[in-house]
């Protein structure tokens, strides 16, 4: 397939590209600043002469049009996240208007008997809280309190709207991470902290991850055919935070303190956060934060794993690659990574881009 790509300079866009291209797709990517996607891709062992770019912008319906004209399918997993209220209209800009014009050129264009497919990268937290012990592709849309959420399920809701109207597959994520990470987003920042400080919050509850490699693997399935669902819950593990803080101790050898703090004390803070908020300062824990990180459920996703045709990379692998690839990045020191730094070369990112891309694939 002719497939174009947003967001392709980003940790999941990157590895998406690397997939799509390994599985025997033309692949274009829409960008603003081809130095980012040069970058981005080389990590992977991908060079820019490998995609075509199509300048464009999100913000630019009539880019987006010509970037996608002749071309059967389209990924979009371009996003922007921050915590920061003077980014509250670019958030918007980005993840509801460009979702709309990028999915919407996406209509006409499988109106027009050209676009066979479009894939579409949401959130979970566009379907949070959960409804039940697990979280499913079709539970309904959320009515989220916080500015990038609310972001990301106005962007579930237009995405819903145009499935109507186009072949749109529209995928959750947990949280994302892997090697090659490229914004250095996030989750890394906090592992890399927790190795610095040695210790770590250990809440009630915990998180599901994705590894981005499995993603990218999906991504490549659903073009193929091989997901025939509207919706799909990616790939994923569910890690307790005491589980993940016992993860990097075994991972470094690293003593890892845990910083306890009762789910119901997190929930407090975070009611004082949204107050705070709403006077108008930045705030890092709001209370739909807390809630995220006290009461997350994994994921329902037996239809990836049976497109996928495996297990999901599991914790150990995911977090032991992301270190691994942290230190060779310069973003934790050696001896940080404990006994990761002294075993580096074993396996997983280690072993050089290459693997990672057939992972992908």
């Amino acid at each position: 397939m002719k497939i174009l790509v947003t967001g392709a300079s980003g940790l999941i866009g990157c590895h998406a590209v690397a997939a799509l291209l390994e599985a025997g797709h033309a692949v274009a990517a829409l960008a603003r600043s081809p130095g980012k996607l040069e970058a981005a891709l080389g990590s992977l062992g991908c060079a820019l002469r490998d995609v075509e770019v199509a300048t464009g912008d999100l913000g630019d319906p009539e880019s987006i049009r010509r970037a996608l004209a002749g071309r059967d399918g389209l990924l979009h997993c371009a996003g922007r996240f921050s915590p920061a209220r003077a980014d509250a209209e670019a958030l918007h800009r980005t993840n509801v208007e460009g979702t709309r014009n990028v999915l919407g050129a996406a209509a006409a264009s499988a109106e027009g008997g050209v676009l066979r497919r479009a894939v579409h990268l949401s959130s979970m937290l566009a379907l949070f809280p959960p409804r039940g012990p697990v979280l499913r592709a079709d539970d309904p849309v959320a009515k989220p309190t916080s500015m990038y959420a609310i972001t990301k399920a106005r962007a579930e809701e237009i995405a819903r709207e145009l499935r109507a109207r186009a072949p749109i597959t529209i995928v959750y994520p947990a949280a994302v991470q892997g090697p090659h990470d490229p914004t250095f987003s996030i989750g890394p920042r906090n592992v890399a902290t927790a190795l610095r400080e040695r210790k770590t919050l250990v809440t009630e509850g915990g998180l599901p991850y994705t590894d981005v490699r499995d993603l990218a693997a999906l991504v490549v399935a659903i073009f193929a055919g091989r997901v025939t669902e509207q919706g799909v819950m990616a790939p994923s593990f569910f890690v307790s935070h005491e589980a993940y803080r016992r993860l990097l101790e075994s991972l470094t050898g690293h003593a890892i303190a845990p910083q306890k703090l009762p789910g119901w004390a997190m929930r407090l803070m975070g009611r004082i956060g949204d107050v705070v908020q709403r006077l108008g300062r930045d705030v890092q824990l709001t209370y739909e934060a807390a809630e995220v990180l006290t009461r997350s459920v994994p994921l329902d996703d037996r239809v990836a794993r049976a497109a996928l045709g495996r297990e999901p990379i599991s914790a150990e692998d995911s977090f032991r690659d992301l270190i691994d690839w942290m230190v060779e990045a310069g973003h934790v020191s050696p001896m940080d990574a404990g006994t990761r730094a002294a075993t580096r070369g074993g396996s997983g990112a280690a072993k050089g881009a290459g693997n990672d891309r057939k992972s992908s694939a």
